[in-house]
């Protein structure tokens, strides 16, 4: 029987060298994560939320908004996300709904909903072009002066988009994006795990970024454009990654991406390990790639535009994310090469140490973002026990697998998200 208590038992006989030498992948790497995350959160929970001036809500009042959404095979989806549209407390001026090429009917569906009002303008790609495109043509359609780009498969609550806006009472904001929760957090433990990865990561991780500006990511699923900054630095890009890369222009081009803490948009996460594992390797080859090939030159100081926050944000990323996700095996080899057998005592001392601070951080990230009920948090709590083995050795497997795959046979170029056309298109402009 595994006896837990072994591994502090043999810590308590160490001294402080060996102790620290045993440790220093936490020490050096993950703890630094989770303090800073924790002090930002910490700091958040003493400041005010600021409603918008009455001179701010007549501006907000004044804007025009248009509803982008773009989809493929998503017919079951559209019903509930127009009723969740339909009774925002803001009035949503033009929505704008482009079929990208699907075969499940959805073109006849949205054309119906045209008829009927619920959507302004329903237009339907022959063939499938890709997100990008789909997205691209209702931009250029868009009256309006925010521009919303939002899923079919996703809800909102009723005051999501109201809440969406008020950041560009600033009008060096150029785009903000919401919280997004998981809708099927009690379909699996897979579905589970994510609605805890989310709850934390959103509520202390965008929290945390927010304070230091450096939100990097519109979410393609829930996020709001400037129809100026859009203009300035262009449409999406085809291929992967294209919500990341078009907040990283916007950045680069002195736009602020501020994120809505309090605006709610609900999605489905993938139920299964083989969904998940292929949503987070495109997902994490598409970072690797937008970051280090196509905007690598972050790092040249000579460059026409050089940004320090900028860079110092791709430092951060490299050391938190892929410096990481490399060390760790080899961390995980060095103990077993330097302390046999006892490494297993260490492993375990870490995941206990692991356990604790992710109880730490899901409870300061409920207590902050105050959205979620007493069953769901219930019924997803004891995934906490094992959520250190998720996050911390699954998922960091995944990652390392995704970018070996993107560094060496730079796999993107082949993704499904994408026709093969638009993402061989995308990989050759890199």
């Amino acid at each position: 029987m595994l006896d837990l208590g072994a591994p502090f038992v043999m810590l308590g006989q160490l001294d402080w060298a060996t102790w620290l030498a045993m440790f220093w992948f936490m020490i050096l790497l993950e703890v630094p994560r989770y303090t800073l995350s924790g002090m930002a959160v910490f700091a958040a929970s003493f400041a005010r939320k600021q409603k918008p001036t009455p001179a701010e809500q007549r501006y907000l009042d004044g804007l025009k908004l248009s509803v982008v959404i773009a989809g493929h095979n998503e017919a079951d989806a559209i019903e509930r996300c127009l009723k969740s549209l339909s009774e925002q407390t803001r009035k949503i001026d033009e929505i704008i709904f482009i079929d990208d090429g699907s075969t499940d009917g959805m073109r006849e569906i949205i054309h119906k909903y045209r008829l009927r009002g619920q959507i302004d303008i329903a237009l339907s790609n022959q063939v499938r072009s890709g997100k990008s495109a789909s997205c691209n043509l209702g931009f250029s359609l868009a009256k309006g002066d925010i521009i919303i780009n939002l899923d079919a498969d996703c809800s909102y609550d009723r005051d999501a988009i109201a809440r969406l806006i008020e950041p560009f009472t600033d009008p060096r904001v150029g785009a903000a994006t919401g919280s997004i929760g998981v809708r099927n957090y009690d379909y699996s433990a897979v579905t589970g795990y994510q609605a805890i990865e989310y709850i934390v990561s959103i509520g202390m991780g965008k929290r945390a970024l927010d304070t230091i500006d450096m939100v990097v990511c519109a979410s393609g699923a829930f996020g709001a454009f400037r129809r100026e900054a859009i203009h300035q630095v262009g449409l999406l890009a085809p291929g992967p990654g294209e919500d990341f890369d078009l907040t990283l222009r916007l950045r680069r081009s002195g736009w602020k991406i501020r994120f809505a803490a309090d605006s709610w948009c609900f999605t489905d996460t993938p139920a299964t390990v083989a969904a998940l594992v292929r949503q987070r390797r495109r997902w994490d080859r598409d970072t690797l790639r937008t970051r280090m090939r196509k905007f690598r030159d972050t790092f040249r100081a000579g460059r026409r535009r050089f940004l320090l926050l900028e860079t110092f944000e791709q430092c951060e990323w490299l050391v938190m994310n892929g410096l990481v996700t490399l060390v760790f095996p080899i961390y995980v080899g060095w103990l077993f090469l330097c302390f046999g057998v006892g490494a297993l005592n260490i492993l375990i001392a870490v995941a206990i140490i692991y356990l604790v601070l992710d109880a730490i951080g899901f409870l300061m990230a409920l207590a902050i973002c105050r959205r979620y009920s007493a069953g769901m948090v219930w019924t997803i709590a004891p995934y906490i026990l094992t959520f250190g083995l998720y996050n911390g050795v699954f998922m960091r497997c995944v990652r390392l697998h995704a970018y070996g795959e993107e560094w060496i046979y730079r796999a993107s170029s082949r993704d499904s998200y994408s026709p093969s056309r638009v993402s061989h298109q995308a990989h050759w402009k890199s």
